[in-house]
């Protein structure tokens, strides 16, 4: 992995605005693991994806992560730090053998393989109108069989037991499904909220890009120099410059 440069990372937030948390979080990869075809990345585990884009995260904004959250109970707002290492778990025996597992039912008798979800699955699963049916479609994509005596019909397992293999993915891939424990401190109560790198990071990227484009637009206006070559001045030395010219 490398760090993308300011002037990849405009066209990355440029080309991400429109789409998808699941594709905008495969161009910022793109922008940055260049050993990776983008077929590759696509097929990442999605715990993998977002152990990338947290490293990534920590290479573009700093390990720190301050972040706000709304109690459930009283609506107050909580602050959270934590830092990128804190959400890095251990990659797992599973993933790092194979994408295929395989769950075993007790109560129903059922052997069925199955694969690690990622990004091609988040991307079939943006028309999805309900819970419900995404859940249907996520389970028909990365169940690979199901040793019931009536084939690979996902719809003709038993309800719980479509359960239980949702939940055996969550549980053979838990860096994909992050939790944040918060505790409000004027009520008390306690909740755990997701943590989706991909969302969270996507916004941090909008937010520097509005920033650069103003001083680029402050620098362009006061010296007359090329977007790039803005871009290609150094954190330090571009700071520099906006000192000077502020009046």
């Amino acid at each position: 992995m490398h760090t993308p440069t300011p002037a990849q990372l405009l066209q990355v937030w440029e080309r991400g605005g429109e789409q998808s948390a699941a594709a905008s979080a495969l161009l910022l990869l793109g922008s940055c693991c260049e050993d990776h075809s983008a077929e590759a990345l696509a097929a990442l585990p999605l715990g993998r994806r977002d152990a990338l884009l947290l490293q990534l995260r920590a290479r573009l904004f700093g390990e720190d992560i301050d972040t706000l959250a709304s109690c459930p109970q009283c609506a107050a707002v909580v602050e959270a730090s934590f830092r990128c290492d804190d959400l890095l778990l251990p990659a797992s025996g599973a993933e790092a053998a194979t994408p295929v597992l395989e769950h075993v039912s007790d109560a129903h008798g059922v052997r069925v393989p199955f694969r690690l979800p990622d990004s091609n699955d988040l991307l079939a699963l943006e028309h999805c109108t309900d819970a419900g049916q995404a859940r249907q479609l996520l389970l028909a994509r990365c169940v690979l069989a199901a040793d019931t005596g009536a084939g690979c019909d996902v719809h003709a397992l038993p309800p719980p037991l479509q359960s239980e293999i949702a939940q055996a993915m969550a549980q053979a891939d838990p860096q994909a499904d992050l939790q944040l424990a918060f505790r409000c401190p004027d009520c008390g109560h306690r909740w755990q909220p997701m943590f989706d790198i991909a969302r969270f990071l996507w916004q941090e990227l909008h937010a520097w890009a509005l920033h650069m484009l103003r001083e680029v637009d402050t620098l362009a206006q006061a010296y007359h120099w090329p977007e790039a070559d803005i871009l290609g001045l150094s954190p330090r030395r571009r700071q520099a410059y906006l000192e000077l010219c502020a009046p």
